[in-house]
């Protein structure tokens, strides 16, 4: 439907085409470093981790991420209460890490690197 004005035709909302679908209007793009902080507080919520260190010292790997198009790989450095079992904490941190970067960014997570760095205090 159309309304004549003084001035000419005007458009009413129902007859502007449809704008274009998401995938054409423009790409988002997610920051290594978004990720890594999204991978952090992940192994973090894991009850068995007392900490994840950023690390980039001499003392300890880094904890990181690094996405290419659709895929991110991680690295953690994470401290583990004792006396807990390491490669099952290992594991748990990798499932929930994978499962939580890809809610929050749709990111497949193909490579997960854990670095246990410190052993000791008690399960929370």
């Amino acid at each position: 439907m159309t309304a004549a004005t003084g001035a000419g035709i005007v458009t009413v909302p129902g007859q502007r085409p449809a704008p274009p679908p998401p995938e054409v209007r423009g790409r988002t793009r997610i920051a290594d470093e978004v990720v890594t902080k999204i991978a952090r507080c992940a192994a973090g919520e894991v009850p068995e981790v007392l900490g994840v260190h950023p690390g980039g010292g001499w003392r300890s790997p880094s904890s990181d991420a690094e996405v290419r198009g659709e895929r991110a790989a991680v690295h953690l450095s994470v401290s583990v209460a004792y006396p807990s079992p390491l490669r099952d904490v290992a594991a748990r941190v990798r499932q929930h890490v994978i499962a939580r970067v890809a809610a929050q960014t749709g990111l497949n997570v193909t490579h997960l690197d854990v670095t246990i760095t410190d052993f000791g205090g008690d399960l929370p």
